[in-house]
């Protein structure tokens, strides 16, 4: 998330904050910004002539859009026109002297090595492969040239976002910096982290290269006045100095190629500057773990660099693994290219945190769409799609309020459906039927009161129908150029869906990713939609949520009640398809987010400076807790996600041995409630304790049920801790395995109780305990013993009865069992009857 929403979007947080020391109504986190002149703009379309020649559908409607407008930008000041007609997109400079040149990714069902060449042959740079995507900046005016190659199915841009010391409160609040105090040792030493964000260093180059640090419309790269970068962080001790750079923005190490971080030759400039967010997420991990080995690697190129990214990481001796990035395009009912790297690394023992999101509830999800004929369709032809779950009334859209938008803030309408995505979908799959089956438009419009336009003035804008077994994904970028004189108004806009092929999904999803500023679902508002998207929901990520570390133990105010950020995403979205993207017999709905970490901590540059002046106070009584206004404050699931990962290294510390599932689980049950009980889909398992997960202890009994006379085995270890102690197994010991054979008939519970210095947890164990076996029939445990020869016995019953029953079909007989039957079993290959 930027740094600039965030600061506008946290003012409204402390006024509340301020205000009650209850729970707060959930509202969306916003400063009262006076509202503007400047045009709200739509980004994106496919038009009917690119449709008509067969490309528009392969083309995403982003780069659709900048290939049909990419003729008005100016020769001398190509990247700052393109980046005025397309701000949610990626631009560059070629150094190969190509023009300039978007970010995209392409996807084949075929062999992607051959697509890669076709690309460079094109202009391509900087090549990435990842599975049956090929990323890389191609040249702008190849576009259409691309898309219309055969071994291409889909064209996308590649649209990251972000999810936006030194950070002494948030270490402080989530009990790291007791943890460190207690056990000096204790400081990440031995474990390597890596951080995946937008850049590192750019404002090394901005700052080489007389780049305005603010403009008249507030689109310089340091407006909040701190303009520290790597240098001056390594000579404060923000950072340390050896930070493994493997991969800069734009393809580049370290600080090469500057033109990467951006050029602004002109003002206003025509893009927000990258945020070197990845070097305020690392300033993080370094307070709570100032011992760790820091490496970085850039998500800001293309998808499958991103993921390539995650295992370049991996390879370089990180064991723990955090991101703040996502894309777009990411699928909601499928786990995607990025999921797929995480799943990789994690079974290689990687903990892997993801930024949850900062898009709040903002997300409508249907799951009986239907489409009916309607006059007033923004595309001829086209079915609408009703909004109203009931099928009571016709109301073929969904409303949303969007605040003023400030120069350079954009928003993506995404819209998905329960189609199988392509992308990822490797080996190729030719003549296989993954990919979208559906053809859906989704348009946008406001009302008479609100200025709404395209690039061409049009007030109704359109996608265009996505093309058949391309990815099921349309997306719609709404917002204010940074080359606008102001902000926008506020104002309501009507989201429409249109189906162009009379196939309808059996499934819809809306999301509207706003990142916190504050836009409301008008109609048909769904509290608990799920907008956790992609890969911060793999089943080998911790998604992590955020909570302003001023209201969290121990530094809260007696009686206040600790709430999660009001724009952290939420999540329980179900998945649908494997990666293959066969449909799943059972659809999988996984837990997440599955903790809650401390935002608004202090940085060098990053974020925006609290006033000391209420309404916007640090009401923390607690000194290690206190605002301090000499440096900005960084809020959002990035910096909440950093805080989880710098804890999860002093727990790989204390024991290297722990998996990626032991440190997810300790951090869960051990982690504080919050507004209601855990897990759920807000605050997962609550705001994490560093002290109680270092103490938590893994016990399990093996088997979890026997019988009475038989023994079972209790196995127990704490992570880092003092003293242990069970009363169920009468041991003060920190670890160890002990044989139990309950006497009595029922359910035994085995208790840990484990503490350290700086905090304790109990977990427990549960064995089944049923009636003996007849003397006749007991034995140990393990089939020895008389147990051994009944069920030799019982094979024998079973064979026999398999023998004669094969002769009754063999004579075409039947015969009845002495106990009543009312009908016989199916009978399979063998000639087993199926209930016998």
């Amino acid at each position: 998330m930027s740094s600039r929403r965030l600061g506008l979007a946290t003012v409204a947080l402390l006024t509340m904050v301020a205000a009650s020391a209850t729970a707060p109504p959930r509202l969306a986190m916003r400063q009262p910004a006076r509202a503007g002149s400047a045009p709200l703009l739509v980004f994106g379309g496919r038009s009917p002539q690119q449709l008509a020649r067969g490309i528009g559908g392969k083309l995403d409607a982003t780069l659709a859009d900048i290939a049909r407008h990419a003729g008005r930008a100016r020769p001398d000041h190509a990247l700052e026109d393109l980046r005025s007609l397309s701000p949610a997109a990626h631009f560059k400079q070629s150094n190969a002297g190509a023009g300039p040149l978007v970010a995209v990714d392409a996807v084949t069902r075929g062999d992607p090595q051959r697509l890669k060449q076709a690309l460079i042959s094109l202009g391509l740079e900087h090549p990435a492969v990842f599975r049956n995507d090929v990323g890389g900046w191609l040249p702008v005016s190849a576009i259409e040239t691309a898309v219309a190659r055969g071994e291409a199915v889909s064209l996308r841009a590649a649209l990251w976002h972000t999810r936006a010391l030194v950070a002494t409160q948030g270490d402080f609040a989530q009990g790291t910096s007791t943890v460190r105090a207690g056990y000096p040792a204790l400081d990440g030493s031995g474990v390597t982290v890596g951080i995946l964000s937008d850049s590192y260093n750019c404002y090394a180059a901005y700052a080489a290269n007389n780049v305005p640090t603010t403009t008249p419309n507030g689109t310089g790269y340091a407006e909040n006045g701190f303009t520290a970068d790597e240098a001056a962080d390594i000579a404060t001790g923000a950072l340390p100095a050896n930070i493994n750079v493997l991969e800069e923005v734009g393809g580049t190490f370290g600080q090469s190629g500057t033109q990467d971080c951006m050029n602004y030759s002109v003002l206003p400039v025509p893009q927000l500057p990258y945020a070197d967010e990845g070097r305020a997420m690392l300033q993080i991990v370094h307070a709570v773990a100032p011992g760790a080995s820091l490496a970085f690697y850039s998500a800001a190129n293309s998808e499958a660099d991103f993921a390539n990214g995650i295992q370049a990481l991996a390879n370089a001796g990180a064991k723990v693994i955090a991101d703040d990035v996502g894309y777009y395009d990411e699928p909601f009912f499928q786990d995607g290219l990025l999921a797929e790297a995480v799943d990789t690394v994690e079974a290689q023992g990687v903990a892997y945190f993801s930024a949850a999101g900062n898009n709040s509830n903002l997300a409508y999800d249907n799951v009986r769409p239907k489409f009916t004929a309607g006059t007033n369709s923004p595309q001829q032809g086209e079915m609408l799609f009703n909004f109203d779950p009931s099928g009571s009334t016709q109301t073929p859209f969904l409303a949303i309020n969007v605040p003023p938008l400030a120069p350079g803030e954009f928003i993506a309408a995404v819209v998905q459906w329960d189609d199988p995505y392509l992308t990822g979908a490797y080996p190729g799959n030719s003549g296989s039927t993954f990919g979208a089956n559906s053809q859906i438009d989704l348009c946008v419009q406001s009302n008479v009161s609100y200025s709404v336009t395209n690039l061409d003035g049009d007030s109704v804008i359109c996608t265009g129908p996505n093309a058949v077994g391309a990815d099921p994904v349309q997306i719609l970028v709404i917002g204010n150029p940074t080359n606008a004189a102001g902000n926008t108004a506020a104002g309501t806009i009507q989201l429409e869906i249109g189906l162009a092929n009379k196939i309808a999904p059996s499934r819809i999803k809306v999301a509207w990713e706003d990142n916190g500023a504050g836009s409301t679902i008008q109609n048909f508002v769904q509290p608990g939609a799920a907008t956790i998207q992609g890969h911060p929901g793999a089943a080998g990520a911790a998604a992590v949520g955020a909570a302003f570390f001023a209201n969290a133990p121990p530094c809260g105010l007696p009686g206040e009640y600790l709430v999660i950020e009001p724009y952290s995403s939420f999540g329980d979205t179900t998945i649908l398809y494997d990666t293959a993207g066969h449909r799943l017999t059972d659809p999988i709905v996984r837990q997440k987010p599955d903790f809650i970490g401390p935002d608004g901590t202090s940085t060098t540059f990053f974020g925006f400076a609290l006033p000391s002046t209420p309404p916007i106070t640090d009401n923390s009584v607690v000194v290690e807790c206190s605002n301090n206004d000499g440096f900005p404050k960084f809020f959002g699931t990035s910096a909440a996600t950093a805080h989880a990962a710098g804890l999860a290294t002093l727990m790989m510390q204390a024991d290297a041995t722990l998996s990626p599932t032991q440190i997810y689980t300790a951090m869960q049950r051990s982690a504080t409630l919050m507004e209601s009980s855990a897990p759920d889909s807000e605050n997962g398992y609550g705001f994490i304790q560093a002290g109680a997960a270092l103490a938590w202890p893994e016990i399990n009994v093996s088997p979890t049920a026997i019988r009475v006379g038989q023994s079972a085995t209790v196995t127990w270890k704490a992570i880092n801790l003092n003293t242990c102690l069970s009363v169920a197994l009468s041991t003060s010991a920190t670890s160890g395995t002990i044989n139990v054979s309950p006497a009595s008939v029922t359910q035994y519970t085995y208790d840990m109780s484990c503490s350290n210095a700086a905090g304790s947890a109990k977990n427990s164990a549960k064995l089944e305990v049923g009636p003996a076996l007849p003397a006749s029939q007991s034995g140990g445990h393990g089939g020895g013993g008389a147990l051994g020869a009944v069920t030799l016995i019982v094979l024998a019953h079973l064979l026999l009865a398999k023998a004669i029953f094969s002769s009754a079909l063999a004579d075409t007989k039947c015969f009845t069992a002495s106990r009543p039957r009312t009908a016989m079993g199916p009978v399979d290959s063998v000639g087993n009857a199926g209930d016998v």
